[in-house]
């Protein structure tokens, strides 16, 4: 975890379990997009912090609407960037081929942790071929610097894929629908039109779904619209900020 001042805001970075620098904690306890939304409550205990505005990407903007639908005196607002709202997995463009393979492997991880485990580390093809389903699939190569692509696979990879798988097979059940009320916090959602992994329908379809949502599209976006224009996603975080005087 990490935590800076920029212009009079506090801002924080919290590595999920099994991530970064967070230890996996209690093995026994599932990972699950809830947990993950419990255990940002309790970052926020510990930092004394009474209400915040939530940014995530990708998943993280799905625990970021967990948080504020189990939490929602806790969340001021949000900035979703890339996520999704409900199972991502039937709308990825990755082809048929790629969402079975996936599908299998969330499986196989279920049942044989270990093995997935075993496979991650010794098959020398898997890696650099995933490496290159991320990166052509991830981003915008002709907007994002490499040295940022690169940064952020090498995050991605560093990441134990029991973790990974466990997450996924939670992100499956995860459906905006079937929370009980709505989502009233203000809303940023960050579109990227050529994200590959949540598309752009997808946003259009969260908009829809909670009340105070602003949809910024990023025409040329990929599914990290905060590497491919930096500068952009930034100012535009300051003006939704700035609107709401959070």
């Amino acid at each position: 975890m990490a935590h800076a001042r920029k212009a009079g805001r506090l801002t924080v970075h919290m590595d999920y379990r099994g991530h970064g620098a967070s230890s996996l904690g209690n093995p026994l306890r599932p990972l699950t997009i809830k947990g993950l939304s419990e255990d940002l409550k309790e970052v926020m205990d510990q930092l004394s912090i009474e209400q915040a505005v939530i940014l995530g990407q990708s998943m993280g903007g799905t625990v970021a609407m967990q948080f504020a639908h189990d939490y929602p005196e806790r969340c001021l607002g949000m900035v979703l960037q890339g996520s999704p709202g409900r199972d991502p997995y039937r709308h990825m463009q990755i082809g048929d081929t790629g969402k079975a393979a996936l599908k299998i492997m969330i499986t196989l991880n279920k049942l044989v942790p270990d093995w997935v485990r075993f496979v991650n580390k010794t098959a020398a093809m898997a890696p650099s071929i995933a490496r290159e389903v991320v990166r052509l699939k991830g981003f915008n190569p002709h907007l994002a610097k490499t040295e940022d692509i690169e940064e952020y696979l090498r995050h991605f990879f560093a990441t134990d894929p029991n973790i990974f798988f466990e997450l996924a097979e939670d992100l499956c059940d995860f459906d905006l629908s079937n929370l009980e009320g709505p989502i009233e916090a203000p809303t940023l959602i960050l579109a990227g039109g050529k994200d590959q992994l949540v598309p752009l329908e997808e946003c259009k379809w969260l908009a829809k779904r909670l009340p105070m949502a602003e949809l910024e599209i990023m025409a040329h976006g990929s599914h990290c619209p905060h590497l491919d224009d930096p500068i952009y996603v930034n100012q535009r975080i300051d003006r939704f900020l700035d609107t709401y005087k959070f």
